[in-house]
């Protein structure tokens, strides 16, 4: 709830994040575009730990999926110790959540960071084709995996977990040969360098559901909350987010579920272009676009392109 200080125009909001430089970077720029919009208003940040955080040593389709994120974060906000959270909204489970958030909502989705992912090698290599043949690849995502090797079959795709900046900081040990992460957290994290990281083409490596965007998740019972994250939401940000998320509701996806999906629109023009690749993150991977005046209309042709060329049959390993 919102906590009246000593004036009645002051109320202060508390933030729960992740304690991880991104995590953090991200929480308080979302409370100073808050503040900056609301005056009187205080945004505190509460910094816990996830489960996600914690074990590093397995990935993460193995311990219960992304929802390790976000989960601690959810049970705070449930039992009234934070207002609202930011979570990255690629790490919000779309279906088999850990929390009951049936009294939780979405209220805003900021205006989206680059979606794409990052190829990043200490000899700024432009693109996958141009990684030396049998490259060592740091990736916990089987969706990159599956992507990366159905363009390069040779590569040796490694899991790698821990924050971006410990991911750096192995491929700079000579743990790998080259990451690959988000884009828009290299760019949010103020860590993004030009020479050694390289965006990946979408027709390469399509990014993950929601992949650069935020999710502001607060009390659905919270009304004035809800009125103050709502400033922040872009229309077109949420409109592109929540479509890409239906598919991967369409298709029963889970944490084994190698899908990537992308909704752009701009000038009337709408597109949702997705992929899926095997259960166990390995190619082959097919590939569904459809184009459309209408947001509305791009998700059911899309599902039936991919469940016409089995992504059913290989998402569920048989």
């Amino acid at each position: 709830m919102i906590q009246s200080m000593s004036s009645e125009n002051q109320k202060t909001l508390r933030l729960g994040t992740r304690g991880s430089l991104l995590a953090r970077m991200q929480s308080q720029w979302v409370a100073d575009q808050l503040m900056q919009r609301h005056p009187g208003l205080r945004v505190e940040l509460h910094v816990m730990k996830t489960t996600g955080d914690v074990v590093l040593d397995r990935p993460l389709h193995e311990l219960g999926g992304k929802g390790l994120f976000t989960k601690e974060l959810e049970q705070a906000m449930l039992a009234g110790t934070v207002d609202f959270v930011v979570h990255s909204f690629k790490d919000v489970p779309v279906t088999m959540p850990l929390v009951d958030v049936s009294s939780l909502e979405i209220a805003s989705v900021p205006t989206r960071q680059d979606a794409r992912d990052v190829l990043i090698t200490l000899a700024g290599i432009d693109t996958v084709a141009g990684l030396p043949k049998n490259a060592r690849v740091g990736t916990g995502s089987l969706r990159r995996r599956a992507q990366l090797l159905a363009a390069r079959p040779d590569l040796d795709i490694a899991p790698v977990r821990g924050n971006l900046d410990t991911r750096i900081g192995k491929l700079r040990n000579g743990e790998f040969d080259a990451v690959v992460v988000a884009l828009a957290g290299t760019i949010r994290a103020k860590l993004f360098d030009a020479k050694v990281m390289k965006p990946i083409d979408p027709a390469v490596l399509l990014p993950a559901p929601a992949q650069g965007a935020l999710a502001l998740q607060c009390r659905s019972a919270d009304v004035e909350t809800k009125s103050i994250l709502k400033s922040m939401d872009d229309p077109e940000s949420h409109h592109a987010v929540d479509i890409e998320r239906q598919i991967v509701l369409a298709l029963n996806g889970d944490c084994h579920s190698p899908i990537g999906a992308l909704a752009q629109g701009g000038n009337g023009r709408m597109s949702l272009t997705c992929v899926v690749g095997s259960r166990d993150g390995c190619p082959p991977v097919i590939t569904a676009h459809h184009v459309s005046s209408d947001w509305n209309t791009l998700v059911e042709p899309v599902i039936k392109q991919l469940r016409s060329a089995g992504a059913m049959k290989m998402l569920q390993g048989s």
